[in-house]
Formats: C-alpha cells, structure tokens, sequence
C-alpha cells in the first residue's frame, strides 16, 4: 500500500511494549503523530489536548466497565478501535458498553499489535482498504486461500538435510493474482476469521505433508496458531481427526505461538496447548530472543523446539552480541531438552554458525524462498 494514510493522529491506551514499539514504528513509516497512554487515567484530558483522529484502546487497562472512556473518546470525535480478540472477556465488555452508548466501534486490531496491523486498520476505517471480510470470507468459500512451503534443514553431522517446511498463508485472488498474507492476515484479525484461514492452512499443509510421506519424504510441517484457537475447544480433537484423515502421524506437525501471544496467552490457551503436547503435536515458540518470556514460561508450556528470532540471526556475521545471544538460546534449549529453529538464514556464513554452534534446524531465503508445493520439492531434493 503506497498511498499515505488520511488518518494523522493516533492516540494508544494499552501497557504493552509491543503496541508501544509498533505505534512508533507506523509514526515512522507512515508519518503519523502518535501518543502513548499506559492506562486510562487522564484519557480525558490527553484528548482535548492532542485531539487524535483515532485511539485505540485495550480494555484490559481501562477502569471497568470502560463507559467514561467510550463516551471519552465519541464526545472527542475520535474513532475507537479495540485491541484484543474478538473473544476476550474485556473486549466483548467494552463492544456492549460502547453499543449502548451508541458508539461504533470502527475496528479490532489483534495482539501482539504490528505496524502492518495497525496501517490495514487504519485504512479499513476510512474506506482505503481493498480487502473486506466479507471478501476473506467468500475466498474462504471458493477454495482461494492456500498455503506456499518454505524449506527447512535439519542439522546433520556432515552438513544439513532438508527435513520439512513452514506452511505460509497465500491468497490466489482470480483477478489479482497472489495476495500476500500481509494484504489480508490482520483484515481477518479485525474480523475474528483468522481461525478459518488457519484451519484451511491446517488442511492443505497436512493433506501435503501426507502425499510427501508417501513418496518417500517423511517431512514435518510447520504451522502459526493463535491464542484466538481457544474459542474452539474441540480443536486438539479435530486436529488429531485431520491427520488420522490423511494418515500423517501427529509429529509430523509442528504449531508455532509467537512469543508476544505467548505474554497474553489466558489460562485456557495455555491448557490447550498442554492438550496439543499430550496428543504428540509439536509446539515450538516462535520469535524467541528480543521478546518478554521468561525461563518460568518455557517451564510451565510444554514446548518441544525454540525458534530464534530473525533480528539474531540477521546480524550473526557482524556482531558479537548477536553471536553471544544466539549461542546462549542453544545452549538453554539443549539443557532444557528442545530442539531449535533459525529464522531468515540469508548467507552461508550464518549457516556454517549455526551449525558450527548446534542449531538443529535452519530456514531462510539462502536455502529456499517460499514456494508452492510442486516447486518446493524440486528444491528439497537438492538438499536430500
């Protein structure tokens, strides 16, 4: 999207480094004027002072039952837009209070909040946006979303051998072609759909996974969740229903729940994942190494691999604290007893470090971009 956006001033209520970080990075990018809240008190004033066009606010840090802050920030002019999934106890408070008041909610953006995130927001709000979710919903439908693979090594004594793949997103549009996950993913958010597109993920890298086995490629495929999954209480069944379908063993798939998920991740998401582990699915955490998890999270989630962050491993080459970092993840998840995945491996040098240090699997564009399931083969077989 290379239009600026007609929204300016943005205003944030949420005690979240991860929204923080991703509201100054849109101001960067996009040219907006921001301002930060951590909690409620003073909403008010803030707004007669910096007059926003926009606030988006998590109910999780409002003063319940967030009446004085819906009214707020109508009587301001202000769009509001609630951050949080749709199923959250504190958003569907807020959604209730704020439609008693008459006041439209004008968008949801999903945790952990990214700049792309907030700019599709932004855009659907005034209109700019080409993708609805009623649009998400009818490619649904029609069979258009897919997944693409990306290729994954697994760590060898002699060098790396191809082992798997990430399962990706991917919108074949009958007019525009290939849709980027970026183009639609937090469209989806917005409007609580990311579990259909993840279920139809699901279905096609695990029908995949099935025909690779069968000709002689015992592959692992791996897929992103959300805390959004727990709406769906039957899901470790249906998961294991749908590789009983296609005769893939279950550890052959691998979920990935990004780290800053993990950090807001309720009670019940957290059992549900405890489930996952005990029907044999794999669980890695994704983005580990610049986020807010502690040694008691990986002690109290059942994780079985840890996949380092892309911001390592992009500077393995020319600095050292990226070296010391990445070498300490290692030796944590070897004394822990998982295995590990590095992200965005783009030279030879990063991969000969990795495999110098133990890494147990690698992916990145040096090895292969990602790729639709034909073509990914031809490439896996040049690491067979």
């Amino acid at each position: 999207m290379d239009q600026p956006l007609r929204t300016r001033r943005v205003l944030i209520v949420a005690d979240d480094d991860f929204a923080g970080q991703a509201l100054d990075e849109a101001a960067a990018a996009f040219g907006l004027l921001v301002r930060w809240l951590r909690r409620g008190d003073g909403l008010q004033a803030v707004l007669q002072d910096f007059a926003p066009d926009a606030v988006i606010i998590d109910p999780a840090v409002v003063a319940p039952p967030g009446d004085e802050a819906v009214r707020a920030v109508a009587s301001n002019g202000a769009a509001l837009l609630l951050l949080g999934a749709p199923d959250d106890a504190e958003v569907q408070v807020l959604r209730r209070v704020a439609a008693e008041a008459r006041v439209k909610v004008d968008g949801m953006l999903a945790k952990p909040l990214t700049p792309e995130g907030l700019e599709v927001a932004l855009r659907i709000m005034v209109g700019e946006v080409g993708f609805s979710a009623a649009d998400i919903a009818g490619a649904v439908m029609r069979g258009e979303m897919t997944a693409w693979y990306q290729l994954q090594l697994k760590r060898k004594a002699g060098g790396w051998q191809a082992a798997g793949a990430e399962a990706l997103a991917r919108w074949a549009h009958p007019e525009l072609g290939l849709v980027m996950p970026g183009a639609f993913v937090p469209v989806a958010e917005a409007a609580g759909q990311i579990v259909v597109i993840t279920d139809c993920v699901l279905q096609t890298a695990v029908q995949q996974v099935g025909v690779w086995r069968r000709n002689g490629m015992p592959f692992r495929v791996s897929v992103n969740i959300t805390p959004s999954l727990v709406s769906d209480p039957e899901f470790p069944e249906r998961l294991s229903r749908l590789m009983a379908e296609y005769e893939v063993p279950p550890a052959a798939l691998l979920l990935e729940i990004p780290e800053p998920s993990l950090a807001t991740a309720s009670p019940e998401f957290l059992g549900m994942l405890a489930r996952l582990r005990v029907y044999g699915f794999g669980l890695a955490l994704e983005h580990f190494g610049v986020g807010v998890s502690s040694l008691a999270d990986l002690y109290r989630t059942p994780f079985s691999e840890l996949k380092i962050h892309r911001s390592l491993v992009a500077r393995l080459e020319e600095d050292e604290d990226a070296q010391h970092l990445v070498r300490g993840i290692l030796l944590l998840a070897a004394a822990l007893g998982l295995e590990t995945c590095a992200e965005a491996v783009e030279t030879r040098e990063a991969l000969d470090f990795l495999h110098a240090e133990g890494c147990t699997r690698v992916q990145g564009f040096h090895i292969s971009r990602p790729l639709p399931a034909a073509a990914f083969q031809v490439a896996a077989t040049q690491w067979l």
